[in-house]
């Protein structure tokens, strides 16, 4: 970790002595414990207030689905950003992810649409890949019926788990999507990759963790393989695609591998590595300012290029 910002590092070591704790005294982990985590590091270290013209909480349209539109322009007509949140198919929200969010529409100039799909396991697959799939099906009656000023330009981004789910929009629908904005994307359910062996515990995101999180998604005997995005069929006319991976991430492996498959197609792609940040860095926001501030950019100049 000698290359980690020392605030970053000086965090994680703390991290990594209360799990120890826990784990020392029997606490197993529970889908409760695992939420609540998520929300509260993203609380205390994503603090900067970023203020948004027009936010809306609404469902999509002809669904129970919830989700919260950022209009940073609300005069303008803007493009369109879906966004899918991280955590394991388990954890995180619209409430969790809202900073994130906000940082998302301010840097881009998108509207930006934040899905709450179900979680597992009371909802484990694929109810919330379809609660994805509806949502990018009814974006534009959604935002017709709100009169709402955009754009018919929709591009999808998700982070870790968010990341397979619009991975798998992408494949099924390329034709209703423009560009694919994946942040550290978990993309494979059955362990393939060395990088969850080399960075398997200590970084945030354990190997173990990630077993459990499929497990709690993964209920009825399903096809791992099939499921998994990594493996999944490319569409000739998949969507541009932005990747970013970390270097201390166990599936960093994942992206870069989706990656190498999207340019042995010719689809545009770019992919840019912070090899100094953990997964799930930018819910770790004052820890490394600099390398989120460069994320943003990197999204906004890939979407508005």
């Amino acid at each position: 970790m000698a290359d980690m910002p020392p605030s970053l590092q000086t965090w994680l070591k703390s991290f990594n002595d209360a799990l120890s704790q826990a784990k020392q005294l029997g606490i197993p982990p529970t889908p409760e414990m695992a939420r609540l985590g998520l929300a509260t590091i993203t609380q205390q270290f994503v603090t900067a207030k970023v203020e948004i013209s027009q936010v809306i909480d609404t469902h999509i349209n002809g669904t129970s689905i919830p989700c919260r539109i950022y209009h940073p322009s609300p005069d303008a007509a803007l493009p369109v950003l879906i966004f899918f949140h991280g955590g394991g198919h388990m954890c995180g929200s619209i409430a969790v992810y809202d900073p994130i969010s906000r940082r998302l529409a301010h840097h881009s100039q998108h509207i930006v649409v934040t899905i709450d799909y179900r979680l597992a396991p009371d909802h484990p697959y694929p109810k919330g890949l379809v609660d994805c799939i509806m949502s990018l099906e009814e974006i534009v009656h959604t935002l017709e019926k709100l009169t709402v000023a955009f754009q018919h330009n929709i591009s999808i981004a998700g982070d870790s788990a968010g990341g397979a789910l619009a991975t798998s929009l992408a494949q099924r629908h390329p034709e209703m999507i423009n560009q694919l904005v994946l942040i550290y994307p978990s993309l494979d359910y059955t362990f393939s990759s060395d990088s969850l062996v080399d960075y398997r515990e200590g970084y945030i995101l354990e190997t173990a963790k990630v077993q459990w999180y499929f497990d709690q998604y993964f209920q009825q005997g399903e096809d791992r393989r099939e499921a998994s995005p990594l493996f999944s069929a490319l569409p000739s006319n998949h969507p541009a695609t932005m990747l970013i991976t970390a270097g201390f991430d166990p599936i960093q492996d994942e992206g870069k591998r989706y990656f190498e498959r999207l340019q042995l197609l010719g689809i545009p792609s770019v992919h840019h590595h912070f090899e100094n940040m953990t997964h799930a860095y930018l819910n770790l926001e004052d820890l490394a300012p600099n390398d989120c501030e460069q994320t943003y950019r990197y999204i906004d100049s890939f979407l508005n290029q």
